[in-house]
C-alpha cells in the first residue's frame, strides 16, 4: 500500500495492529492465496487483477451512486447510474464468467446460492402470466442481481482487506452526503418535515435504510489510532442524526434492534453495559417522541396487510407474476405495493417464491449468528436484524433494480459468501 494514499491506509490497514496484519498473512498462506500490494488476489494473471479492480469499483459505485447520481421515476436509478454500473459491474461480471468459467461453479457451491438462483429463475417463470407491461425489464432485474453476486464472489469476496476497504470507504463517503442533506434540511425544511437524501435516496424511507446500513458497516471496525477513532465516531453521529431526522419509525426500531444485537455479540460485561446504554437511550427517545409516534398511528398497515392476504389467496400458487400490477385502497389512498416485502413476494411469486425467500432469509440470519464472533459476521447479522424489522413496514421490493433496499438484502447475502463455511473462533484478521 502506498504511503501517499492516507484514505486507503485508513480503510485497509491503519486500524489494524501488526499482530492482526501478521495473522491475516498467515491465514492467507494457509489457504493457499497469494498476497499482493492491494490485498489478496486469487491469481497472478494481470488481466484478472485488473478485472477484479474494475469489479470492486463497480460494487463501490453501486452503493455510492445511489446517494449522488440523479434518479428516475419513483426513485429508480437514473440512466447515468445504470450506464456506469453496466460498464463497471455487469460487463466485467460477464467477462469474468467468460474468462473464468469455474467461477460459476464456485458460486453455485456457495451456501444458499442454489436456492437464490432458483428464486430468480422462478421469478422469470412467473413472467409468463404476469400482467407487467415490459417483462424483459423484470427479467433484466433478476439478471442484474445474479451478476452482482457473481461480481462480488469473483472480484471482492475472497479478499478480507478489500471487503474492509469497501465497507469503510463507502460508509465514509456516505457521511458528507448525509451532512449536506442535513444542512439542506435545516436551511429549506420540507413540507412534511422529514429529511430525505439525493438521487435514489430522495425518499425518507429509502434514505433511512441506506444511511442505517452505512452506520452498521462503520460501527464494528476497530481503529487503534485516536484520530481514526474520532473520525469514525463523528461519522456515526452524522449518520445517526440523518436517520433520526427522516422520522422513519421502521428504521428507528430496526436500527435500535440491530445495534443491541451487534453490541451483545461482542460478549462480556462491557457489551452488556453498552447494550444497556443503547436500550435506555432508545426508551427515552420513544418517550420524547411518543406524541408524534401516536399521531401517525399504524399508517394503514393493518388494512394493507388484510388486502394483501386476500389478494394472495386468490392466486396462492403462481401469484400475479413478478412485477404484476395491482392496487389497494385504504384510508382514502390508492397504493400500488404491499408495504411489506414478504407480502409483496407472496402476491407476485405465490407460495413457492415466499417459501424460497423465507428459507434463504432465515438461513442467512443463522449464518450471521454462527459467525457473530467475527467482524464480518456481526455486520451480516446486524444487517439481517435491521432488514427483518424494516421490511415488515417499508421497502417491499426484493426483485428490483439496484436500490437502497439492496443494501439490506442482497448486500448482506453477498457478504455471507465471504464467511467461512465452518464456525470459527474470533477472527483476528477482521477485528
Amino acid at each position: 500500500m502506498r504511503r501517499g494514499w492516507p484514505f486507503a491506509r485508513i480503510c485497509a490497514g491503519a486500524g489494524r495492529s501488526p499482530r492482526d496484519r501478521g495473522a491475516t498473512r498467515m491465514s492467507a498462506h494457509q489457504n493457499g492465496v497469494t498476497m499482493h500490494g492491494h490485498g489478496i488476489e486469487p491469481g497472478k494473471n494481470p488481466s484478472h487483477r485488473w478485472l477484479n479492480h474494475l469489479l470492486g469499483a463497480g460494487v463501490a459505485w453501486l452503493i455510492i451512486g445511489m446517494a449522488i447520481a440523479p434518479a428516475g421515476a419513483s426513485f429508480n436509478p437514473g440512466k447515468l447510474y445504470q450506464y456506469i454500473l453496466g460498464f463497471t459491474l455487469y460487463l466485467p461480471a460477464l467477462a469474468l464468467l467468460a474468462t473464468q468459467p469455474r467461477s460459476a461453479v464456485e458460486l453455485w457451491r456457495k451456501p444458499l446460492m442454489p436456492w437464490v438462483i432458483l428464486l430468480l429463475a422462478w421469478g422469470c417463470v412467473t413472467l409468463l402470466w404476469s400482467n407487467v407491461s415490459r417483462p424483459a425489464d423484470e427479467a433484466a432485474r433478476n439478471i442484474s442481481i445474479l451478476l452482482f453476486l457473481i461480481a462480488w464472489h469473483g472480484g471482492i469476496g475472497r479478499d478480507v482487506h478489500r471487503i474492509r476497504q469497501l465497507l469503510i470507504g463507502c460508509g465514509l463517503v456516505m457521511v458528507p452526503v448525509a451532512l449536506l442533506a442535513i444542512l439542506k434540511f435545516f436551511v429549506h425544511p420540507p413540507l412534511n418535515e422529514r429529511l430525505v437524501g439525493f438521487g435514489a435516496m430522495a425518499n425518507a424511507n429509502l434514505a433511512a435504510a441506506a444511511m442505517s446500513a452505512a452506520l452498521l458497516w462503520l460501527y464494528p471496525w476497530k481503529f487503534h489510532q485516536l484520530k481514526y477513532r474520532i473520525a469514525q465516531w463523528l461519522g456515526l453521529l452524522v449518520l445517526g442524526l440523518f436517520v433520526l431526522l427522516t422520522f422513519t419509525r421502521s428504521a428507528w426500531a430496526a436500527l435500535f434492534a440491530a445495534l443491541i444485537v451487534m453490541v451483545l455479540c461482542r460478549g462480556g460485561r462491557r457489551a452488556l453495559l453498552y447494550a444497556g446504554i443503547i436500550f435506555v437511550f432508545g426508551c427515552v427517545g420513544v418517550i420524547l417522541v411518543m406524541p408524534m409516534l401516536a399521531e401517525r398511528g399504524w399508517s394503514l398497515r393493518p388494512e394493507i396487510f388484510m388486502q394483501a392476504k386476500a389478494l394472495f389467496l386468490q392466486h396462492p400458487w403462481g401469484g400475479l407474476g413478478q412485477g404484476g400490477v395491482f392496487r389497494f385502497e385504504a384510508g382514502g389512498e390508492v397504493l400500488t405495493h404491499a408495504h411489506n416485502m414478504f407480502s409483496q413476494l407472496a402476491i407476485e411469486l405465490g407460495l413457492p417464491g415466499l417459501l424460497l425467500w423465507t428459507g434463504i432469509w432465515l438461513a442467512l440470519g443463522w449464518r450471521g449468528w454462527c459467525h457473530r464472533h467475527e467482524t464480518l459476521g456481526r455486520i451480516v447479522l446486524a444487517l439481517w436484524v435491521f432488514a427483518t424489522v424494516m421490511v415488515q413496514f417499508d421497502l417491499p421490493h426484493l426483485l428490483s433494480s439496484p436500490r437502497p433496499g439492496w443494501l439490506i438484502t442482497w448486500l448482506p447475502l453477498a457478504l455471507s459468501m465471504s464467511l467461512d463455511r465452518r464456525t470459527t473462533a474470533p477472527a483476528t484478521s477482521l477485528t
